[in-house]
């Protein structure tokens, strides 16, 4: 983590909306690839991102180690995700937003190839290929064995490329 991230999420761990508006702004993009993977759709991804937003802001004061912020944020977008998931209680497709920008949206193949995945599957490609997270952070989000995680992202990786060629 930067020195600059570590000073934010400090301060918002005190309080400061500033700081916590600007971890949001850095964030933002890849929490939202994240939930569009997770959610399937526009709507519940945006809900997520934002609830998740608030909720976290709101328990920023018991965050214990301020390096494991981007694991607390991701963990708690996984399971709003989950929780939206739930409460709707019925399964959406990828729809056409319209939008162009590569920087958000995944293409129409990889939207349908992601779709294809079990929900643990497509968890771990997400948090390594949006979030970033190694093998060992991913385990510990989902309780699995960081092994388990290495072997499970390799075949789904292999399963997409077949998927997208």
């Amino acid at each position: 983590m930067s020195k600059e991230i570590n000073n934010l999420v400090l301060s918002a761990m005190a309080g400061d909306k500033d700081a916590f508006g600007k971890l949001y702004e850095y964030y933002a993009i890849d929490m939202y690839r994240f939930a569009l993977g997770l959610c399937k759709n526009t709507y519940d991804a945006q809900d997520a991102v934002q609830d998740t937003a608030v909720s976290v802001f709101k328990s920023m004061h018991s965050l214990r180690n301020p390096d494991k912020f981007k694991s607390y944020l991701f963990l708690s977008l996984s399971n709003t995700c989950k929780r939206i998931l739930s409460k709707n209680n019925y399964i959406v497709e990828f729809e056409d937003t319209g939008y162009t920008d590569s920087e958000i949206e995944f293409s129409i193949p990889v939207r349908e190839a992601l779709n294809s995945l079990d929900e643990a599957s497509r968890e771990i490609v997400l948090l390594s290929v949006v979030g970033g997270f190694k093998s060992h952070e991913i385990g510990k989000m989902m309780d699995l064995p960081s092994a388990t995680v290495r072997t499970k992202l390799r075949r789904t990786l292999g399963k997409l490329r077949k998927e997208l060629e």
